[in-house]
């Protein structure tokens, strides 16, 4: 069974290892914070799947000249300030109140991949006191993911995802799902824009929805021929 395991993991790892044409940016925090503590926050750039965190000199273009937002229930969204740490940024915020907070990265990088644009986003909730339903209508990303029902996921749990442009579902996106096991699997969204997974393994997850689009346009006084768009969201399973 072991041999098994170790073999499924290691197909799992090479398959998108040789599928995933493009990096991700993902933000890495604890899902559940205490009021007034201090939160710490991480971002990364690279293949979560395969344990890939690239050197933040080695970041694509200009991504590492990211902006990381904290939406504060009821208030103005507020910069995270955050330090070079090598292979990611760090930085931390202290909640004053119970609620969800939400951290948030949009980065178009200034140079275009051959004829296309790349945007690169991530999107993770923080429940700040008592666990409460997530809610994500005050955020309209170009893309992200919302997570449905995983505030409190466990093991061998269905779990839900939505993925969102603008405020509106995106149907039938593509989404990537990946364990800190090194385990992955490919899902396609349905009409109303929802995948549907098992929580195979307590640990880390992170979820990458993409969309890739024919159609030209201008990009920093370049054109292009196409855009593709990748949004992740991090979470823990008990």
């Amino acid at each position: 069974m072991k041999i098994l395991t170790s073999l499924f993991a290691f197909l799992t790892v090479l398959f998108y290892c040789n599928s995933s044409s493009a990096h991700a940016l993902w933000i890495e925090s604890a899902p559940h914070g205490t009021v007034n503590q201090s939160h710490e926050v991480k971002v990364y750039y690279g293949e979560y799947v395969t344990n890939e965190r690239d050197q933040i000199e080695k970041w694509y273009s200009d991504v590492k000249d990211f902006t990381l937002l904290l939406y504060v229930p009821g208030k103005a969204p507020v910069k995270v300030q955050l330090t070079n740490k090598g292979d990611h940024f760090s930085g931390s915020f202290q909640p004053t109140e119970q609620g969800t907070y939400f951290l948030s990265v949009v980065k178009a990088p200034k140079d275009l991949g051959g004829q296309t644009k790349y945007e690169f986003s991530s999107l993770m909730p923080v429940v700040i006191g008592k666990s409460s339903k997530l809610d994500y209508s005050a955020l309209k990303n170009p893309l992200q993911v919302e997570l449905l029902n995983s505030a409190n996921a466990k093991k061998g749990a269905s779990l839900q995802a939505k993925i969102t442009s603008e405020g509106k579902v995106v149907p039938n996106a593509k989404v990537s799902v990946f364990s800190s096991t090194g385990w992955g699997k490919e899902f396609v969204a349905d009409a109303n824009g929802v995948v549907t997974f098992d929580a195979l393994w307590a640990g880390a997850y992170v979820l990458e929805a993409s969309t890739f689009v024919e159609k030209a346009g201008e990009h920093e006084g370049k054109p292009y021929a196409s855009s593709w768009q990748g949004s992740t969201t991090f979470f823990a399973v008990k």
